[in-house]
């Protein structure tokens, strides 16, 4: 039992095969004129028509607090100590 895909394939191969078509070349024919599925799929594609495309999420940000607004510095911890500056490693060009 071949499948729906299948079925056109051979179907366009009978049709271009006495105008010298391979099948090879049938298969790119039929990719063009193929529509997937049947019932279910025209009316996911409707669907589909409908919806509005998708765009990337953004993450939302975190509240700031009134004093983190107004100091423009966020609260760090006191027991924690800061990292050390990085040193250069190549020596500044003249």
């Amino acid at each position: 039992m071949p499948s729906a895909w299948v079925k056109h394939v051979q179907s366009v191969y009978q049709a271009g095969k006495a105008k010298g078509m391979s099948y090879k070349q049938a298969m790119v024919a039929a990719k063009k004129t193929y529509k997937r599925g049947g019932k279910k799929a025209e009316a996911a594609d409707d669907e589909k028509q409908e919806a509005k495309p998708k765009g990337r999420r953004r993450k939302k940000k975190a509240p700031v607090s009134e004093k983190q607004e107004q100091s423009g510095k966020f609260p760090v911890d006191e027991n924690v100590e800061p990292k050390p500056k990085r040193r250069r490693l190549r020596p500044k060009k003249l």
